[in-house]
């Protein structure tokens, strides 16, 4: 549970630095990354078996 808060917090922060312009050229594309590796984390954590592809 600690890594699905924890990729849901990372997705949301990093699409809120995604719109943020103002602060620079390089900001919202550290925020995309920051959204694309918590998309990835949400979705290996919501279809893995507690983080394992194990049968």
């Amino acid at each position: 549970m600690k890594n699905l808060l924890a990729a849901g917090f990372l997705f949301v922060g990093g699409a809120i630095l995604m719109t943020v312009s103002e602060l620079g050229q390089i900001v919202p594309f550290l925020g995309a990354a920051c959204a694309l590796i918590g998309a990835g984390m949400l979705i290996y954590d919501v279809f893995s078996n507690n983080g394992k592809y194990d049968n």
